[in-house]
């Protein structure tokens, strides 16, 4: 019997992630045996300091990766969102599985706190640890009050209900995989109520509801496998964000956003940068094909540069030299 040994960080969100996929090859190939081997990230230890503030999206791949580069695991699983966009040499994104729910979610402390980003009370304390979801909401509610929050999911709402934040905004996702939350808008979650955020209000992250299943590139019996669950239209998606992220060279420091799907007329990509402030949002959208996935990241984010991006991109990167 052929045997996978699967590298995944040790979050109830990761774990049940890596789990879905191991299920999934074991459906695919009933003689295959899949075990899961917890590895620790710095991302998952350093959990009082922003991560804007700590480093880059190495934080939460990087224990993972020199795993599966020394041979100690065959395959990884990684929240696509997570993942610098050049990847080490000797491995490579094998597959993307079909897409969870792309959106943002705001998780609100009761049912009074309203429904949506325009109902909440002056002056909320709203809990997020992004750059991208703060720039968002500072153009759209400059009166709330950001605050950082840190944690797997089950923490930040534990400190939800404890009355630290008024509202949380949270990966759907993340929600929807844990079984917290079946994507109906206004269902609750212990007091909690959720709704779910309109991309054209609040545009997702890179990649954001996609997996990545990273092996190594000359593991061809590994990689046989996995292509099993790879989802053309996830990436599709994934390629031409990745692609936009990688032009900008943004990261958790840089508040940028994208957003691909597929419609009648092709691959229909979406992207933001915008202010830390939040006092300027620049879009972009363009439509091609799915085959040229990257081309169209790439060409959003030229779009983006050419109609003010460039001058945002420049301010944050002078900020960030000066705090050093």
């Amino acid at each position: 019997m052929a045997r996978l040994l699967l590298g995944t960080r040790g979050s109830a969100l990761a774990r049940t992630q890596s789990e879905w996929v191991a299920n999934a090859l074991r459906t695919a190939f009933p003689d295959l045996a899949v075990e899961l081997r917890i590895i620790s990230t710095t991302g998952d230890r350093v959990l009082d300091v922003a991560l804007s503030a700590v480093g880059d999206k190495g934080l939460f791949v990087k224990e993972l990766e020199q795993a599966l580069l020394a041979g100690e695991v065959d395959l990884c699983v990684h929240s696509a969102k997570d993942m610098p966009t050049e990847t080490p040499e000797g491995l490579m994104l094998a597959a993307f599985p079909v897409r969870e729910d792309p959106r943002d979610a705001l998780v609100l402390r009761h049912a009074g706190m309203g429904s949506d980003l325009h109902t909440l009370p002056q002056g909320a304390r709203v809990g997020t640890s992004s750059l991208r979801r703060a720039s968002q909401l500072r153009y759209h509610r400059p009166d709330l009050q950001l605050a950082d929050v840190r944690g797997n999911v089950d923490t930040r709402l534990r400190k939800l209900a404890e009355g630290q934040y008024d509202a949380l905004i949270l990966a759907a996702a993340g929600l929807r995989r844990l079984g917290l939350w079946d994507g109906t808008p206004g269902a609750t979650i212990g007091e909690a109520v959720v709704y779910p955020l309109d991309p054209l209000v609040m545009l997702p992250a890179v990649s954001q509801g996609i997996l990545a299943i990273e092996t190594r590139t000359a593991d061809f019996a590994t990689r046989t496998f996995v292509a099993a669950l790879d989802d053309p239209t996830a990436r599709a998606a994934a390629l031409a964000e990745r692609a936009l992220l990688r032009r900008l060279e943004g990261g958790c420091q840089v508040p940028v956003a994208a957003h691909a799907a597929v419609t009648e007329s092709g691959l229909r990509l979406r992207g933001m940068i915008g202010a830390l402030d939040g006092s300027t949002l620049v879009f972009a959208e363009q439509t091609g094909a799915i085959a040229q996935a990257e081309a169209l990241g790439i060409a959003v984010a030229e779009a983006l540069l050419a109609q003010g991006g460039d001058a945002i991109l420049a301010v944050i990167r002078s900020q960030l030299e000066a705090r050093r």
